[in-house]
């Protein structure tokens, strides 16, 4: 018992050290100061969406700190209209515009600004908010607005890489956290069960002291305890959200097609995890089997990945550097058709197809969680 506690520990603090690994917040300070390198901007804030709030996290050329770590509520001033919005705001003149809220003009004007541009980052639902500004009467030029929007979509692809990262690891975590829990369920479980069977047979006798009898009798009532303690935590051990079930049970598959083909296989989540429902999330792992299967029979390949993303809708994709199947050629089984089949049920489209270089790429894409209705038959 207490070396499975010890390993839960242990696996705790393995998965912050993942996550710890790739420091996206280095990465966007690094884009903060190449905002006003490379642009020709004074001053650049970097806010993230944090609940209902856009919070300035990083920052280059302050002059002063009242902006910094400032929560910002969705709507108000430039970088809260852009996040409630989704779409890039640039005012010329931050004090006569009419198109923002004006919260924030002490703060703004502590820094001596003039012109402001704010644009969005991520691509389903606002992350955050790449800001650039100038000081003075000087304004804010084209060719600045658009470099700053190259910027964002390096700091989305950061934060889709970040949250990847986090996915795997949250997966990594509950994977060993079910098999901890079968552990306990077959050893710790069936001791106290064979411990509970031994006490009742003792309480069986005939002819035992009153005294042992109501010891027994006591002991019996603890063991019953401890086995329901032992329950509870099986299941606290074993559930997790569906988002990051559907990626710990995609990262088993990875490991067990490694397993039993030799072939290496990575898994690559990007983004967050989706948010589907069982049927839906029970869908998705089918097309990963299945197209894990075709490549151990049919492709021939040295290896394999699978990656996931939540991009206008959820997909999946199982990509080899084999031979090249293709439905049409045959040997893809039976199986294909009839999944086929139920991805268009759920509103999607399953396609396998060949790629230039070799290899083949099994792809399915559903639509937004929000778009489908009910569940599948």
């Amino acid at each position: 018992m207490l070396e499975l506690l010890a390993a839960l520990d242990a696996l705790e603090g393995a998965r912050d050290a993942r996550v710890n690994l790739l420091d996206t917040r280095a990465v966007l300070r690094v884009l903060a100061g190449r905002i006003r390198t490379e642009f020709g901007f004074d001053f650049s804030l970097i806010g993230l969406v944090e609940g209902r709030d856009l919070v300035l996290r990083l920052w280059s050329g302050t002059r002063d700190s009242r902006l910094h770590d400032l929560p910002v509520p969705l709507g108000l001033g430039v970088g809260g209209r852009v996040a409630a919005a989704g779409s890039p705001v640039v005012v010329r003149d931050y004090y006569r515009s009419d198109r923002i809220t004006h919260d924030f003009d002490a703060h703004v004007r502590a820094e001596g600004l003039g012109g402001v541009a704010a644009v969005p980052v991520g691509v389903n639902g606002v992350r955050g908010v790449l800001y650039g500004a100038v000081r003075g009467q000087a304004g804010v030029g084209d060719d600045a607005v658009a470099g700053l929007a190259r910027l964002a979509r390096l700091a989305g692809a950061a934060v889709d890489v970040a949250d990847g990262a986090a996915a795997l690891a949250d997966a990594a975590a509950a994977g060993e956290r079910r098999r901890l829990a079968a552990s306990l369920h077959d050893g710790v479980g069936a001791m106290l069960f064979g411990v509970g069977s031994s006490v009742r047979r003792l309480r069986g006798r005939a002819g035992l002291a009153p005294v042992v009898d109501d010891e027994l009798e006591r002991i019996e009532r603890q063991l019953a305890r401890a086995g329901a303690a032992l329950r509870e935590s099986i299941h606290r051990l074993g559930s997790a959200r569906e988002p990051v079930r559907l990626t710990a049970d995609i990262a088993e598959s990875v490991r067990a097609f490694t397993a039993r083909s030799g072939v290496a296989a990575d898994f690559v989540p990007v983004g967050a995890p989706p948010e589907l429902d069982p049927a839906r999330a029970a869908l998705v792992l089918r097309v990963v089997d299945e197209g894990l299967l075709n490549v151990e029979k049919h492709a021939r390949a040295r290896s394999v990945v699978v990656t996931l993303a939540v991009a206008d809708g959820v997909a999946v994709a199982v990509l080899d550097d084999g031979v090249g199947v293709e439905e049409t050629a045959g040997g893809t089984g039976a199986g294909l058709p009839a999944l086929r089949r139920e991805v268009a049920r759920a509103g999607g489209a399953l396609t396998l197809r060949r790629v230039e270089d070799g290899g083949s790429v099994l792809r399915c894409e559903l639509p937004p969680p929000a778009a489908t209705c009910g569940t599948l038959p």
